[in-house]
């Protein structure tokens, strides 16, 4: 699945599915950028895989987590406001 990212986008979506090793070890896998939330979230439901999505802004520069999935398929965002992770709907 390939997305092309405008050159001037505003905001990218990093999908990146998370493997675990023999050993325990976390690393990443496959990923994707998307412009939207819904590809990003589309990949890793499509890989049936958990893994995360962040957000890159180009107002800041800075790159941020934005929600998580988990190996049973459910979803997590940040909540900004409080700092904790709430379940998406």
């Amino acid at each position: 699945m390939t997305t092309r990212i405008p050159r001037n986008a505003k905001c990218v979506f990093y999908a990146t599915e998370t493997k675990t090793r023999e050993d325990g070890t976390k690393h990443s896998g496959r990923e994707q950028r998307s412009t939207t939330f819904r590809e990003a979230r589309d990949f890793l439901d499509s890989l049936n895989a958990p893994g995360g999505v962040s957000v890159w802004r180009a107002s800041s520069n800075l790159t941020d987590a934005y929600a998580t999935r988990d190996t049973n398929g459910s979803w997590t965002t940040l909540n900004r406001l409080t700092g904790t992770w709430e379940p998406l709907n």
